[in-house]
């Protein structure tokens, strides 16, 4: 890694570390946000070391993001409210503070924002409920306090952190006592595990807790085989592990370069072939794109039929 980058990112992290969502998961306190991983939320309560860097990138970029949008929004609309800190009292007496990112009192109405790699991916699976539960949290916590009235709107937006999809992917939702009943029993889980030093629930699927959580190594220890691997059988998981890390670094790259190709089709003088096809789904059409190499160079305005893997037609 490149010394100028490595100390980017590490300035990064170390700003974010100061932020008071940090602040406030360093200090144990939970909020409606941690809400994902009954256990991972028991750790952060009783102040358990984390084994590994709590903050990501990806985090630091979309904190910047929701702060710009805010900027905005507040420029256009002053009645609107942001960062708005929230105290939420739940039916068991537990009281959880967070901070809602966009408040309306005039519409009556909180929302989320979340920024996410792949729109179309989200948009495909819908809401995530635990992104539901936690807006909810924040309109309970709107309405204790006399900010909002009885029954108001939540809204989850999604946002494209690439900027290709300018339009965000919106769920708007009545406010649903059962999403608080839920929260709330989910806490007191985490407090009868904390009493009783016992591990609770893990929520989140062993893959999800490798990619995310900063308790990973320590709380999932034992789910890893202990049995030694050698041989020919070791060479082939190194391979594996490196193959797939391949796979990652140049689908980012393939889709870093898809963006360039939007509404362009033709032939390059080096016989890359360009185009879009229609395909049809339940919702409607959708376009896809076709790059590939020409066995030749066509000369300008022919297109070869045939690809790279031996002629086969399109």
């Amino acid at each position: 890694m490149n010394d100028w980058a490595a100390t980017f990112r590490a300035d990064l992290l170390e700003h974010d570390r100061g932020s008071d969502r940090s602040q406030q998961a360093q200090s144990g306190i939970l909020g409606p946000s941690d809400l994902v991983c009954r256990e991972r939320a028991r750790r952060v309560t009783i102040g358990a070391v984390p084994d590994r860097e709590s903050s990501s990138l990806a985090a630091i970029l979309g904190t910047a993001i929701h702060k710009g949008i805010q900027e905005a929004r507040a420029a256009v609309n002053p009645n609107l409210r942001h960062e708005v800190e929230v105290s939420i009292t739940l039916p068991s007496g537990v009281v959880i503070t967070g901070h809602a990112d966009e408040v309306d009192v005039d519409e009556n109405s909180v929302t989320d924002f979340k920024t996410v790699a792949d729109l179309a991916y989200r948009k495909r699976i819908g809401v995530d409920e635990n992104h539901v539960r936690q807006v909810t949290l924040y309109a309970l916590g709107l309405v204790q306090a006399g900010v909002l009235k009885p029954d108001p709107l939540i809204r989850v937006a999604y946002l494209d952190r690439s900027g290709r999809d300018e339009l965000p992917f919106v769920v708007e939702l009545p406010f649903d006592e059962t999403n608080v009943r839920f929260s709330d029993a989910f806490i007191e889980d985490i407090i009868y595990a904390v009493k009783h030093n016992e591990e609770a629930s893990k929520d989140w699927p062993r893959e999800m807790c490798r990619r995310f959580c900063q308790f990973y190594f320590s709380c999932r220890r034992d789910d890893t085989p202990s049995g030694r691997i050698e041989g020919e059988p070791a060479a082939a998981a190194g391979v594996y592990v490196e193959a797939n890390e391949a796979i990652k670094k140049w689908t980012a790259v393939k889709e870093g370069a898809r963006q360039h190709l939007d509404g362009v089709e033709g032939v390059t003088d080096d016989g890359v072939v360009v185009r879009w096809v229609e395909i049809m789904r339940e919702e409607g059409p959708f376009q896809r794109i076709d790059v590939r190499k020409s066995v030749q160079t066509p000369p300008a305005g022919d297109v070869s039929r045939e690809d790279v893997s031996g002629g086969v037609p399109w």
